[in-house]
């Protein structure tokens, strides 16, 4: 039989996700610790947020909402009901993580059994549903009092983490298939360390290195004893990637794409895959070969381990050009498409994009779409469930991903970012992902326009 329009395999995985941090609520309850996040959220909450230039961003002055992520929404006490809605909606998987702070609450300590009761209960449920679980094994919510302890730059953090994956491994390896290490390792070390856009807000380029050195080295020793430990699944990481295009057409604009693209992509993804660093960052960019750990290269010899897939989050296609003054020699500009209402400016043909120069890069890798989403203003009703726009946006990203897997690239699965209108770090609840509207005072859900479509698309596997 032809096949004629956008259509997705009958054993493609495609869901929604979600982060425990955003939206799981019950903060401080049943044991769990304050996270890096939450801690960093109440210190800043109204403030100006530090190391920022205003003119970068499309909503004025950037200013830490006052608005907490202790409720997230509600995912901790509805869960069921969530994973119901999920089985309704027909999707056969769904991305989630595991909070650090509510399995071990001392980071290092003992393991905390209503943490690990709690995950128990929604692996079943998902399963019990037909759904299967995507596991982020970390996604930014590092327990504080580990952050205190020095935290991604502490020599002692892969260690740390390996006990922590460990904990993880023995307690749902059994039910769960898909696991990631970590999820945009680029905006935790990188915006968080290097920028200081992001907590814990330090502005420090060596200091971000030498923290993503050592959470490449926590990602090999997990990988390591995963396979150690001969579970019947896949592992791999979750790394966002922008799309870069060149602000002009000359060589010099073109070479920095190349090194942008390898800063907040390749320079995870490449030791995660190849063992290496990329090669152009460190024969181009002094700032960076200059300030990298020592003996980084006989850390990767000694740990490398490669992963079974790659997740790739992408939002956002940039321009960048030749700028000699910067750590990369280039200069971004945030978009080259207009978007109204929207957080990021929508840029579907890049999804097509990336997915290809991932599998020209990095050959034989399977590839899962782990998030892609459209946010909107919050009008704190419910006219936010018709989104029009949200349709809009999944349609065309999902027929890029039908492209792709027409054209031969093996893309595995998608997820849309994210199931439910939840907490966004540092914009609070201004700003709205999810296909299933959320009441925040009384946590009442309704479903979006979006999420009629995307079940829709789930069950008969048309794209439209």
């Amino acid at each position: 039989m032809k096949i004629y329009g956008h259509r997705l395999p009958d054993d493609f995985l495609i869901g929604t996700a979600n982060s425990a941090f955003q939206s799981e609520g019950a903060a401080d309850r049943d044991g769990k610790s304050e996270s890096v996040m939450e801690h960093f959220a109440k210190e800043y909450a109204g403030k100006p947020q530090p190391h920022q230039d205003p003119k970068r961003y499309l909503y004025g002055p950037p200013t830490f909402s006052d608005e907490l992520g202790d409720d997230g929404c509600f995912f901790y006490d509805h869960y069921e009901e969530y994973i119901e809605d999920m089985k309704k909606t027909g999707q056969n998987t769904y991305r989630m993580s595991i909070a650090w702070p509510r399995i071990i609450p001392d980071g290092v300590g003992e393991v905390n059994p209503k943490g690990i009761e709690f995950y128990n209960k929604v692996i079943n449920k998902l399963l019990e549903c037909g759904i299967e679980p995507f596991v982020d094994i970390l996604h930014w919510d590092l327990p504080q009092c580990l952050f205190e302890r020095g935290g991604y730059e502490a020599e002692e953090f892969p260690e740390w983490y390996e006990n922590y994956a460990k904990v993880c491994f023995e307690n749902f390896g059994d039910r769960v298939k898909y696991w990631s290490t970590f999820n945009e390792s680029q905006v935790a070390a990188g915006t968080g360390y290097v920028h200081g856009g992001f907590p814990p807000f330090i502005k420090d380029n060596k200091r971000g290195l030498l923290a993503s050195h050592h959470i490449i080295l926590a990602h090999f020793r997990a990988v390591r004893l995963y396979k150690s430990m001969n579970l019947k699944g896949k592992i791999g990481c979750v790394n966002c990637i922008t799309g870069v295009t060149p602000l002009e057409r000359n060589e010099a604009d073109m070479g920095a794409v190349e090194r942008q693209i390898e800063r907040y992509f390749g320079l995870f993804t490449e030791p995660m895959l190849k063992g290496t660093y990329p090669r152009v960052l460190l024969r181009e960019c002094p700032k960076i070969a200059d300030n990298m750990p020592e003996h980084f290269q006989e850390d990767l010899d000694k740990w490398f381990m490669p992963m079974d897939f790659i997740g790739v989050n992408y939002y956002i296609t940039r321009a960048a050009g030749y700028n000699p003054d910067t750590i990369t020699k280039a200069t971004v500009i945030d978009s080259f498409y207009a978007a109204p209402g929207q957080m990021w400016a929508s840029y579907p043909a890049g999804l097509l994009d990336i997915v290809q120069y991932i599998a020209d890069e990095f050959p034989g890798v399977d590839i899962f779409i782990t998030e892609n989403g459209c946010s909107t203003d919050n009008h704190y009703s419910e006219e936010d469930i018709h989104d029009p726009e949200r349709i809009d946006y999944i349609r065309e990203h999902l027929r890029m991903v039908s492209r792709a897997i027409r054209a031969g690239y093996p893309v595995k699965g998608y997820y849309y970012w994210n199931d439910a209108d939840s907490y966004e770090e540092m914009w609070g609840y201004k700003f709205l992902f999810g296909l299933t509207w959320v009441d925040r005072k009384t946590g009442k859900r309704v479903w979006k326009d979006s999420r009629h479509y995307f079940s829709e698309v789930c069950k008969t596997r048309i794209v439209g």
